[in-house]
């Protein structure tokens, strides 16, 4: 296993050439993220990406929502005398020289080791930095065609001054500079080229809604003395507003940079479940409520109540569709619209854990700000589904949290915590008819939980009639024997406020027994078809991540800190936590980080820090 090495800095987006040591690389390949809550880049110059992309450094970029993608590869290289680029004399070393800044180390023959950093600053420029003793060329590819459920083109690219401004079909702009007035700067195509000489270089990377608001923020950046110590003093404070964690201290890294993962993936209250290209609808990063709810839940717990805010603001939305008064879709694309044309879960699954999520968000919230976000309307709406489409069994029959429809534990006790949660709220809202409703459904659904307990194998099951899923991936109705199949994500429940309770404790250790796998991690969910076990039986972060914070709260303290090890001795290769290994342990998602994953495991070790 390779050492890892985690250690603390300052940081932007920037490159840095310097003679230093190598770092170990740690195991799985992956992204880092970064971004300031209106853009959003994510990063990678691991070499077992590099050479599947064929791109390096920042892979993708996105400015106030996930419906473009405006930068395909970033690079500095070092030149020798010929004016041609050094060839590295072995692959780059990749890490994290602070929890929001990335770093690359490639070695030279001639013991010149190129460190390049990355990181984003606070007035919304992505700042490349090279320290570098020679000439540089630094490259910034642009995409000239932009294809989603449209086509946006590159419109223009072209010099004002030593400012090299790109503007797309839709009105974005993208101005690339140096900061130093001596370095030089072209444009043709789509590509923009920076070159100079000295002991360090920095290149701005600069999104605005026009020419003249990206000249002018250029401007302000080159006013500025020391970007990667502002971008420091700015990080560091947002963090320390918020929950820090009473842990060791690379504990304590590993949580920033997980936090501030789940930070730089919400534009504006979107948080799509993976930016790294596995899930997305019409080229564009996919929108799940459920997942975007489990981050807000993340970013509530960490005292960061106002980007918390942005997420319940986004699906309170009355241009978000719903597939019925009080239903969510599965999956929406990044204008908010459900449709198909999508990886992963269908985009018609019905996902009613949502509902739950986010009547929990309505009243953490409140909680922590004294405010409701929303009125009563939405609450009401969400609350009133459920109770109307409580079956004749008293459990809620839908696709959840393992998006294959079922009567599924971890559902069925979200949705009766958070009904439970409703009636208070009714009740302080005057609706007293409401709160004794929502209070009787909550009791029914808790009293018919035993259904899905399986007492032969002793543990709680997903209760269905069909092992399989249609040609499409669509859940199949079913009409044959009764299948309990296990499914971890049971303790989920608990996490969003349903009481422990003893067929619980018994699953957890069916869990121990016969799904925790590869040293240490958590299988998802069980099928008799090969297809959907092959997914499943994967060892999961998010729910190792929700064993852990079931142990802890349970007062199992080393039982939450072998999980919690796990996730740490398996994060990617920019420390933040990919969402599956494969059941044989030979590959990682390419979903590597998935927002989810990286935010309950934060939780996990704030969780563990509260508990001690």
């Amino acid at each position: 296993m390779p050492v890892r090495v985690w250690k603390f800095g300052l940081g932007l987006l920037f490159i840095s050439a310097i003679c230093e040591g190598q770092v170990p690389q740690v195991p799985w390949k992956g992204y880092a993220v970064l971004g300031n809550g209106n853009l959003t880049a994510v990063y990678s110059d691991d070499s077992r990406i590099t050479t599947s992309t064929h791109a390096e450094g920042i892979q993708h970029f996105y400015f106030k929502d996930y419906t473009a993608d405006y930068v395909a590869s970033t690079r500095f290289r070092l030149l020798g005398e010929d004016g041609n680029a050094l060839t590295p004399e072995a692959a780059p070393v990749v890490g994290m020289s602070n929890f929001f800044t990335t770093r690359t180390r490639t070695p030279f023959a001639n013991g010149v080791t190129q460190t390049v950093l990355c990181f984003v600053d606070p007035d919304g420029a992505v700042v490349s930095l090279v320290g570098a003793k020679g000439s540089f060329q630094f490259t910034a590819a642009l995409r000239d065609t932009i294809k989603t459920d449209q086509t946006i083109a590159l419109r223009s690219l072209r010099l004002v001054n030593d400012i090299a401004l790109a503007e797309w079909s839709n009105g974005t702009v993208l101005a690339v500079a140096p900061k130093s007035a001596q370095d030089k700067i072209s444009a043709t195509g789509a590509s923009v080229v920076v070159t100079g000489s000295g002991s360090q270089a920095q290149v701005m990377i600069v999104p605005a809604n026009s020419e003249g608001e990206a000249v002018a923020k250029v401007a302000r950046m080159r006013s500025k003395g020391n970007l990667e110590a502002a971008a420091g003093k700015y990080w560091n404070t947002w963090m320390d507003s918020g929950k820090a964690p009473s842990i060791p201290a690379e504990y304590l890294e590993a949580y920033k940079r997980n936090l501030y993962c789940v930070k730089s993936a919400n534009l504006n209250g979107q948080i799509p479940a993976d930016i790294t290209g596995q899930f997305v609808t019409n080229n564009m990063p996919q929108l799940y409520p459920r997942d975007a709810m489990m981050c807000a839940r993340v970013l509530l717990l960490s005292g960061h109540a106002d980007e918390a805010r942005q997420v319940i603001d986004f699906w309170a939305q009355p241009q978000v569709p719903m597939k019925s008064p009080g239903e969510w879709y599965a999956r929406y694309d990044a204008h908010a619209k459900a449709v198909d044309a999508g990886s992963g879960a269908r985009f018609d699954e019905p996902e009613w854990d949502a509902n739950g999520y986010y009547i929990y968000l309505l009243n953490a919230y409140h909680r922590a700000k004294g405010v409701w976000p929303v009125d009563s309307t939405l609450l009401y709406l969400l609350a009133d589904f459920l109770v109307a489409h409580i079956g004749p069994n008293g459990l809620l029959h839908e696709g959840g949290i393992v998006e294959w429809t079922g009567d599924l534990p971890a559902t069925n006790m979200i949705d009766a915590a958070a009904l439970s949660t409703a009636t208070r709220m009714a009740r302080e809202f005057g609706d007293k008819a409401r709160s004794v409703r929502y209070a009787g459904a909550s009791k029914r659904i808790s009293a018919a939980l035993s259904q899905m307990f399986d007492p032969a194998r002793r543990t709680y099951g997903d209760v269905r009639f069909t092992g399989v899923k249609g040609p499409n991936g669509e859940s199949l109705p079913g009409k044959g024997q009764k299948l309990s199949l296990w499914d971890t994500t049971a303790n989920v429940g608990v996490i969003w406020g349903y009481p422990n309770h003893r067929e619980l404790e018994l699953s957890n250790v069916f869990y121990k027994n016969n799904t925790v796998k590869l040293g240490g991690g958590m299988e998802y969910f069980d099928s008799p078809d090969p297809g959907l076990a092959s997914y499943g039986h994967g060892v999961f972060f998010f729910t190792t991540a929700a064993a852990a914070e079931y142990e802890t709260l349970r007062g199992q303290k080393s039982a939450a800190q072998g999980y919690i090890d796990w996730m740490m001795r398996n994060g990617n290769s920019y420390g933040l936590m990919p969402e599956h290994i494969s059941p044989d342990g030979a590959e990682v998602s390419p979903a590597s980080p998935l927002s989810w994953c990286s935010a309950e495991f934060a939780a996990a070790l704030l969780l563990q820090s509260e508990r001690q």
